[in-house]
C-alpha cells in the first residue's frame, strides 16, 4: 500500500515537472516568435550596422574590414554566422533580426535545461521567464545586430555539455560530445572576446580540482584537453591576426586597440584622461558593482533603482550573489562557478559605462547565485542562531543609518539622474527595510535568551510543509506578476517596431547628414565622423574616425594626413565619447577659422567641407 502511494506521488511529481517544462518552453517559443516578427520594419538598419557590413565584406570581398579598414577589435564569429543568411536572403533587417530571435530562444532553452539540472525547475523557470519577458531584453535584441545572443547560446551550451562529462570516466566520455563542446567553445571565443572568462574558468576549474583531489583533476584535465587546446588556439589565432592588421588612425590610449589595452585607460569614454593608476581601480570596481547590480535588479523588477549603495537592491543583492558564489566554490566548485567569477572580475575593472547587453549572457547564473546566497543565510541562521541574530542586528542597524542619511539629505545621491528624479521614496523604503531587519535580529536574540536550549530557527514539523508551500506560492505569484507586467510592455515595444519613428532614433542626426552626403558629394570623398561605421554603411565612402581629441593641432594634422574632405558634426543629448564632437570641433574651428565651409545643416547636425589644407591662419 505504501509502495503504491509512493509510486503515485512520484508519478504526480513527474507529470507536474513535465507540465512546468512544457509551460516554460511554450512561453519562450511564443516570445521568440514574437521577436521573430516584431523587429524594426525598416528598409535599412537604424542602429549600428558594423556586423552586417563585416559579413558583407567577408562574402563580397573576402576581407574582414569595415569603413575600408581592417576590423581588429570585433571578433569575426558573428559575421561568419551572418554570411550564409546574407548570401541567401540579403543583409537586411528582415533577414538578420530573425536570426537573432532564433539564438535568443535557443539560449533561453539551453539556460533553462542547465539551471534545471543543477538547481531545479523553480529557479530555472523563474530566471528564464523573467528574462524572456523583459522589455529591456526584447528592446536590445530588436534594436541592433550584436553578438550577445549567439554568445549567450554557445556559452550556456558549453556549460550544459560540461555537466555530464564531469560525471563520466575519460574512457566512457563520448568523443562526439567532447567535439561538440569544443566547437561551442571555439564559436563562443570567436563571437565575443569576454569568452576568455570561460577559457580561464576551464583552466581554474581543472587547477582547483587538482588541489581538491589529484585523481579528479587528472580526469577533468584529460576530458577537457581538446576543448582547451582548440579554445586557446582560436583566441591566439584571432589575437595574432588582429595585431598584425592593426592600423591606428590616431594616437590615443584604449579604443580601437585590443580590449587588454582598453582596460588600462582611466575612462574608456574619455581617452584623453590617459592611463589608469592603481588608485583608480577601487573606485572603478565600486562603480561597476553598483551599476551591474542595478542592471540586474531592473531586469528583474522592470523598475528604476536609485544608485545609493546602501539600498537593499544593491548591497543586499550583491551580498547574496557573493555569498552564493563563495558557497558554490567551496570544494573546488564547478565550471559555471569559475566562469561567472572570472566574467564578473573582467567587468568589475571595465573602464566603460554599464550596458544591459553585457549582463544578458550571465543573467541566469546571477539569479542562481542570488538564490543560493539566500539559502546560505537561511542555513546559517538555523545553524548559528546567536551569531546569525547578531549579524542581522548589526548589518540592519548600520545600513538603516546609512539609508537614513540619504533619505534625510545628509548624503548626496551619487548620480545626477537620481538628483533630477528626486526619488527619496527608495531611501525611505531602504531605511524601513534595514530597520525591520535590525529589529528582527534583536527580537530573535531575545527569544533565544528567553527559551534557552530551543533554537529560534526551529519550526514545528507539522508546520514545515505548510510553510514551504506558502513560500513557493508567494514566490510563484511574484514571478507571475513580473512576467505578466513585463510581457505587456514587451508587446507594446514590439508593436512600435512595426512602424518605428526614424526621427526618434539615437543616430538620426547621422542619418540626415549621410543622406545629404550620398546625394551631393562625389563617391571618392574622404569623410570624418564620430560614428564611422554607421556613416560608411549609408554612404559607401571611406570614413575616418572623428576622435575625442580636444587639441586642434592634433586634429588638423590628422585631417591633412588622412586627406579628409568632408567633416560631419552631430549633437546628441548624451555623448558616448568625451569631449563631445561639438566641443572638439569648436576648438578646431577657432584655431583654423578659414579651413571649414558649412555646406549643410539641421537641428542636430552640420556638414562641413575642408576647403584649406594649410589651415586658416
Amino acid at each position: 500500500m505504501f509502495d503504491k502511494a509512493l509510486r503515485q506521488g512520484v508519478n504526480n511529481s513527474s507529470r507536474l515537472g513535465l507540465s512546468v517544462d512544457f509551460a516554460v518552453y511554450a512561453f519562450i517559443l511564443l516570445m521568440g516568435t514574437f521577436q521573430l516578427t516584431h523587429y524594426p520594419h525598416s528598409a535599412d538598419f537604424m542602429g549600428d550596422a558594423a556586423y552586417p557590413d563585416l559579413a558583407r565584406s567577408l562574402l563580397e570581398q573576402g576581407s574582414y574590414q569595415t569603413s575600408l579598414h581592417p576590423q581588429t577589435t570585433l571578433p569575426p564569429g558573428l559575421p561568419f554566422l551572418l554570411v550564409p543568411v546574407g548570401r541567401n536572403f540579403g543583409f537586411t533587417p528582415a533577414s538578420l533580426f530573425p536570426m537573432i530571435a532564433m539564438f535568443t530562444a535557443l539560449a533561453l532553452i539551453v539556460s533553462y535545461e542547465f539551471l534545471r539540472r543543477i538547481e531545479g525547475r523553480g529557479v530555472a523557470a523563474a530566471a528564464c521567464l523573467l528574462l524572456a519577458s523583459s522589455p529591456v531584453f526584447f528592446g536590445n535584441n530588436t534594436a541592433i545586430i550584436f553578438p550577445e545572443m549567439p554568445y549567450f547560446f554557445f556559452s550556456m551550451l558549453v556549460l550544459l555539455l560540461a555537466l555530464p562529462l564531469d560525471r563520466m570516466e575519460p574512457k566512457r566520455a563520448s568523443l562526439g560530445r567532447i567535439l561538440l563542446l569544443s566547437i561551442a567553445l571555439v564559436l563562443a571565443m570567436l563571437i565575443r572576446s569576454v569568452c576568455i572568462a570561460l577559457l580561464v574558468g576551464l583552466i581554474a576549474w581543472c587547477g582547483a580540482s587538482f588541489l581538491a583531489a589529484r585523481e579528479l583533476g587528472m580526469r577533468r584535465a584529460k576530458m577537457l584537453s581538446i576543448p582547451l587546446a582548440l579554445g586557446i588556439a582560436a583566441q591566439v589565432a584571432w589575437s595574432v591576426w588582429a595585431h598584425r592588421h592593426e592600423n591606428l588612425e590616431w594616437k590615443l590610449p584604449g579604443y580601437p586597440q585590443s580590449y587588454l589595452s582598453q582596460l588600462m585607460v582611466k575612462n574608456g569614454h574619455h581617452p584623453e584622461l590617459g592611463l589608469a593608476s592603481i588608485r583608480d581601480i577601487p573606485g572603478r570596481v565600486e562603480r561597476n558593482i553598483i551599476t551591474r547590480t542595478i542592471g540586474f535588479d531592473e531586469l528583474l523588477t522592470r523598475r528604476y533603482v536609485s544608485q545609493f549603495w546602501s539600498s537593499p537592491a544593491i548591497f543586499g543583492v550583491a551580498a547574496l550573489a557573493g555569498l552564493g558564489l563563495a558557497a558554490s566554490l567551496q570544494g573546488g566548485g564547478q565550471l559555471h562557478d569559475w566562469y561567472f567569477l572570472w566574467e564578473e572580475a573582467i567587468f568589475l575593472v571595465w573602464p566603460w559605462d554599464y550596458r544591459d547587453r553585457f549582463l544578458f549572457p550571465v543573467f541566469p547564473l546571477a539569479c542562481l547565485y542570488v538564490w543560493r546566497g539566500g539559502k546560505v543565510v537561511k542555513d546559517y541562521l538555523a545553524r548559528e542562531p546567536i551569531k546569525g541574530a547578531l549579524g542581522l542586528a548589526f548589518v540592519g542597524s548600520l545600513l538603516c543609518f546609512c539609508s537614513a542619511a540619504f533619505a534625510l539629505g545628509f548624503a548626496r545621491f551619487p548620480t545626477a539622474e537620481d538628483h533630477v528624479r528626486g526619488d527619496h521614496l527608495q531611501p525611505i523604503a531602504a531605511t524601513l527595510f534595514w530597520g525591520l531587519l535590525a529589529i528582527t535580529g534583536f527580537v530573535l536574540l531575545k527569544l533565544h535568551r528567553k527559551n534557552r536550549g530551543i533554537p529560534f530557527g526551529h519550526i514545528p514539523e507539522f508546520l514545515i510543509p505548510r510553510f514551504s508551500i506558502s513560500c513557493r506560492l508567494v514566490g510563484a505569484l511574484v514571478v507571475a506578476i513580473l512576467v505578466v507586467s513585463g510581457t505587456k510592455t514587451t508587446l507594446a515595444v514590439g508593436r512600435y517596431n512595426l512602424h518605428p519613428d526614424v526621427t526618434k532614433q539615437p543616430l538620426y542626426p547621422e542619418m540626415q547628414a549621410t543622406e545629404w552626403i550620398r546625394t551631393n558629394e562625389p563617391s571618392n570623398r574622404v569623410i570624418m565622423a564620430r560614428e564611422p561605421d554607421f556613416v560608411y554603411h549609408f554612404t559607401g565612402r571611406r570614413v575616418v574616425w572623428f576622435p575625442p581629441i580636444s587639441d586642434p593641432k592634433v586634429l588638423m594634422d590628422g585631417i591633412r594626413r588622412h586627406h579628409v574632405e568632408v567633416l560631419v558634426v552631430t549633437r546628441h543629448p548624451k555623448s558616448y565619447w568625451l569631449p563631445p564632437e561639438e566641443t572638439c570641433f569648436e576648438l578646431l574651428q577657432r584655431a583654423y577659422p578659414a579651413a571649414f565651409h558649412l555646406v549643410d545643416s539641421g537641428a542636430d547636425y552640420r556638414v562641413f567641407e575642408v576647403v584649406s589644407s594649410t589651415g586658416g591662419i
